[in-house]
């Protein structure tokens, strides 16, 4: 396989322009979230290594290691940035300082030698006098060099290095979120927290149809690729590479259904494949906790479709320990909660876990298992391709009529779904528009669904429609496929309206065992 090419355009030009304005002056802290093989530490590289903003660019990618493995590497990273911007004759008060951290290589006086490392930073800075901008990459691991002050340390230096900026990247986003609110969140060091989501479908697509030639005749598996595991480059790697030599293995010129059931059995399915043995580890992992065992009951049960709590604990039968099993979920990223309603937000794992392709029977039966995989991914194909087909109107009204008075959290703020007996649609100013109306038990919602982006004018002219109605709504829900423009979005939040993103649109589907929204 080639290398991975820029899949998130937009972020990375965002990201040299922050670059480019710390060379001005203008510094601006970054943290970096998303799983594992999102492809945060490409991203990060690849920024670094095309940019020509005159800073020192230090990176450091981190490790469980000890307090002298983290010295050493810390040394190098510094050192290999400034010879990126200077010849070695003109650090020599920097090669000296990082010299004498070797002192320390016999493990003694660790605390030291983790403020002696951070100090290197303003040597450099005072021999090249220019900025540096430091990015740690799993910054987390911090953790686990045992010090209990390592994020303090840390922390005072983003508080009072001007001339630094900090970026950090981390894929265990729970508990990077607790470190950067409670011990990284100071005065004058705010981070600016940006998650990694689902690869830019353009860019994507040019790269996968330049791994797996074959899909270029496959528009269909491509789109359904993107859509199913579009946030993991990894992934999506994986699963061109085993399609690209079945279509050699096979002669074939264009990527087909069966050529795409065949791959995600080989890659995730089977036994063998290499996916398949990552979510093994992944819940094997949370098994061996306290709690684990349970655990993995809750994550199969919101797997085949459990929402609630109440849910879960009637497909095991008991609440005892439920909270602690979950919250060991949360804590490893495995599931998040949305109000009162539990979802896995990767697509991959809950396919794997759905279609019971860890099982201990599955195993043991290999062709049994193979044939209910199969008809597990045929099925979740048919989802696709029949939402594909519909419009956002009619995904919505399906969504509404599977309301049933859960509990979630979306556009920041709680509500609760209530279920609604009637649907109907009313006339609409725009074509592009649908005005849905649903009558509940003693509830009446009014929907406004666009089909494109939505201005000022659509949100007025629904505001004029809610204020018609008799009885008057008691939610007015506002949702467009390509989201809504600022002002337009100002003047919703303004009418009290309940705007639901695209990707709040698709958390719902994932809640309601829909096919997300896919991305054009």
């Amino acid at each position: 396989m080639s290398p991975v090419r820029d899949l998130h355009p937009s972020l990375t030009g965002y990201l040299h322009q922050r670059l480019s304005a710390f060379q001005d002056g203008f510094r601006h802290n970054l943290a970096l979230l998303g799983p594992v093989g999102s492809g945060k530490t490409t991203l990060l590289q690849q920024v670094l290594s095309d940019s020509t903003a005159r800073v020192v660019k230090i990176a450091c990618p981190l490790q469980r290691d000890s307090v002298p493995g983290f010295v050493k590497r810390f040394a190098t990273a510094t050192l290999r940035g400034a010879l990126g911007l200077a010849e070695a004759s003109a650090i020599p008060h920097t090669a000296e300082a990082a010299r004498q951290l070797e002192r320390y290589s016999s493990g003694h006086l660790q605390a030291e030698a983790f403020v002696h490392a951070l100090d290197l930073i303003p040597v450099l800075h005072r021999e090249l006098n220019q900025p540096c901008v430091l990015v740690l990459d799993e910054f987390l691991h911090l953790d686990d060099l045992g010090l209990s002050h390592a994020f303090h340390e840390l922390g005072k230096r983003v508080m009072t290095w001007p001339f630094a900026m900090f970026w950090v990247s981390s894929s265990a986003d729970c508990r990077a979120r607790v470190i950067l609110r409670e011990r990284l969140q100071l005065l004058f060091g705010q981070f600016e927290l940006l998650t990694l989501g689902p690869v830019e479908t353009a860019a994507a697509t040019a790269w996968m149809q330049q791994e797996c030639p074959a899909l270029a005749h496959g528009a269909d598996l491509s789109r359904f690729l993107l859509h199913w595991i579009g946030s993991s480059p990894w992934y999506l790697s994986l699963f061109l590479r085993r399609m690209h030599e079945l279509t050699r293995l096979k002669r074939g010129q264009k990527a087909t259904e069966a050529m795409l059931i065949e791959t995600c059995w080989d890659v995730l399915g089977s036994p063998d494949g290499p996916l398949h043995q990552w979510c093994a580890a992944q819940v094997g992992r949370i098994v061996q906790q306290r709690h684990g065992p349970l655990a993995r009951e809750a994550l199969i049960a919101v797997a085949q479709g459990a929402r609630t709590t109440q849910a879960i604990a009637q497909r095991y039968g008991s609440r005892r320990h439920l909270s602690e099993a979950l919250q060991l979920l949360v804590e490893h990223d495995m599931v998040q909660r949305k109000g009162a309603c539990w979802v896995i937000p990767d697509q991959l794992l809950t396919c794997w876990l759905a279609s019971g392709a860890g099982s201990s029977q599955g195993l043991h039966d290999r062709h049994a298992a193979q044939i209910a995989f199969q008809q597990a991914l045929w099925a979740i194909w048919t989802q696709w391709m029949e939402a594909a087909g519909q419009s956002l109107a009619v995904r919505i009204e399906r969504l509404f009529s599977q309301f049933d008075d859960e509990t979630v959290s979306l556009d920041h703020k709680t509500g609760r779904l209530p279920a609604f007996h009637q649907m109907n649609y009313q006339p609409t100013p725009r074509a592009e528009e649908s005005y849905l109306v649903a009558e509940g038990e003693e509830r009446r919602w009014c929907c406004l669904v666009h089909e494109g982006r939505l201005d000022e004018s659509g949100i007025a002219a629904f505001e004029q429609f809610c204020g018609s109605q008799v009885p008057r709504p008691s939610r007015k829900i506002v949702v467009a496929r390509a989201g809504l423009e600022l002002n337009a979005k100002l003047l919703a939040k303004e009418a009290n309206m309940w705007v639901w993103e695209p990707e709040d649109v698709s958390l719902l589907c994932l809640l309601y065992g829909q096919p997300p929204l896919s991305r054009e």
